[in-house]
């Protein structure tokens, strides 16, 4: 209790010190139901720019008064005060609200105060025009940009049409995104187009300067005319490197003509995507996920990996476990999981400990972990195989399995097919024999190895040096079994 009761202090001091200017992000839209439009505002305030104080001996909350004032020339036609409460939480983290009011078409301006309510000299002011247009043709709502959605069917604020949908309103994908996702709503598209169905299309381009982008990716939907209509998609980013880009959403007749358009910016951080080996220190990797992991952790991850370890890999690895050096295993590791995954490094690791841990179980033997069993290596890597046949009880053979992945990315074969043995009969030991996937073992005397309990029988020309396979006897199916799958 001590413990936690100081890392909370701990905390509070870091946000304290950090919370020179309060950061409020905005987001905002026009949307329109049947009968007139509305403006749908979302706003964030990072958890580092406000203060927090304890409600009790654990728990945090923060508070930020809000004042939204739509304005025309000196007039203000539309406002809302409130105090915007965080939850109760144990540390400290961003405070998200919405908010949505009527508004006729017009020109206005919105302007948006903030003031923390522990300490009123932090302020920001957001202000900016505010077009309100829909009418009786053809209408775009503004693109909504968004972490993520989930279908969703309670009164959740965040949920429209059946999906919760966490806003983006500082238009900032972090290192650890990997899908943009955005929301947008098309308004009397049976009153302008007379085909039974039209397009939208969407692309991301990437601001390179002086008025050049680069084109990123491109999707497209097809709808059927209705007076109202919801596009909520998602778009890979996970290769998109740092920088400022471009989402654009246009509506598009069967003809190709374009009937309407929006473009809304945003700004993407992916340090490590673009990141040359070279240039990962041994200072930069202090600063990483690895740096908290003890000698125990470190060896564990590593001997795990080594099943995907490959031309001179299997040999350093050798090394840095013998050596005992934990900076040199915590490089090591965190290479291995960047290269995995940039984007986040940390959670490619966290999900392979749970099939790592999972794979132990299934395979151990007694004598190792089970992700280092040659069927564990096999399943970490390749992953679990299409077809699985075990035999334990074939005349002159040691128990042996096959394994049968129909497709096989890694090389690019179908049917590929893999032949593990029990050669010592001592528990789950089973040892790859032979294999078709190009880079593996391949035995063309496999069967004489596994068929070796009856040593005499060989193939029909009696070769007993050069003999590839056995006799075909009643009950010995490996190679049909072989041949079949």
């Amino acid at each position: 209790m001590k413990m936690k009761s100081a890392l909370l202090a701990l905390a509070l001091m870091l946000v304290s010190q950090l919370a020179h200017a309060l950061d409020a992000g905005v987001s905002y839209a026009v949307y329109a139901t049947p009968e007139k439009p509305y403006l749908e505002i979302n706003i964030e305030i990072a958890a580092a720019s406000v203060m927090y104080r304890h409600v009790d001996s654990t728990m945090l909350q923060a508070s930020v008064e809000v004042l939204i004032l739509v304005k025309q020339g000196d007039e203000t036609v539309k406002f809302d005060k409130y105090v915007l409460n965080s939850p109760l939480v144990d540390f400290p983290q961003a405070l998200l609200d919405v908010k949505r009011m009527s508004l006729p078409n017009g020109d206005y301006l919105l302007e948006i105060s903030f003031v923390d309510v522990n300490d009123s000299e932090n302020k920001a002011l957001f202000k900016r025009p505010l077009k309100v247009a829909v009418g009786t043709q053809i209408h775009l709502s503004e693109v909504q940009l968004l972490r993520g959605f989930r279908r969703d069917d309670t009164d959740n604020p965040f949920t429209k049409n059946g999906f919760f949908l966490e806003p983006l309103p500082f238009l900032f994908y972090d290192q650890g995104s990997k899908l943009l996702a955005f929301y947008a709503e098309i308004y009397h598209s049976n009153k302008d187009i007379q085909d039974p169905a039209y397009l939208v299309r969407y692309f991301i381009e990437q601001e390179k300067g002086n008025d050049v982008t680069n084109l990123i990716s491109i999707g497209h939907q097809r709808k059927k005319p209705s007076p109202i209509d919801a596009v909520l998609v998602q778009m890979d980013i996970s290769k998109l490197e740092s920088g400022n880009y471009f989402l654009t959403v246009e509506v598009r007749n069967a003809a190709n003509e374009l009937l309407a358009t929006r473009k809304v910016a945003f700004q993407r951080s992916n340090p490590l995507l673009e990141m040359p080996e070279k240039e990962l220190t041994e200072e930069f990797v202090q600063q990483q996920f690895v740096q908290q992991m003890d000698e125990a952790a470190l060896r564990y991850g590593l001997r795990a990996v080594s099943a995907y370890a490959i031309g001179e890999e299997p040999e350093m690895l050798k090394n840095i476990l013998q050596g005992g050096d934990l900076s040199k295993m915590r490089f090591y590791l965190f290479r291995h999981f960047m290269r995995e995954d940039p984007n986040n490094p940390e959670q490619a690791y966290k999900k392979f400990l749970e099939l790592a841990a999972a794979v132990d179980k299934k395979f151990r033997s007694g004598f190792r972990y089970g992700f280092e069993t040659d069927r564990g290596r096999t399943f970490l890597r390749f992953g679990r195989p299409d077809d699985l046949v075990t035999v334990e009880n074939e005349p002159g053979a040691v128990p042996y399995e096959i394994w049968v992945y129909y497709k096989f990315p890694k090389t690019q074969q179908n049917n590929v097919k893999f032949l593990f043995y029990n050669p010592s009969l001592a528990g789950e030991d089973y040892l790859l024999l032979h294999s078709t996937a190009r880079g593996e073992i391949s035995n063309p005397r496999w069967e004489r190895v596994l068929y070796s309990r009856n040593s005499t029988e060989y193939v029909e020309d009696g070769n007993y040096h050069d003999a590839t396979g056995t006799q075909r006897n009643l009950g010995r199916n490996a190679r049909q079994y072989f041949q079949d799958f």
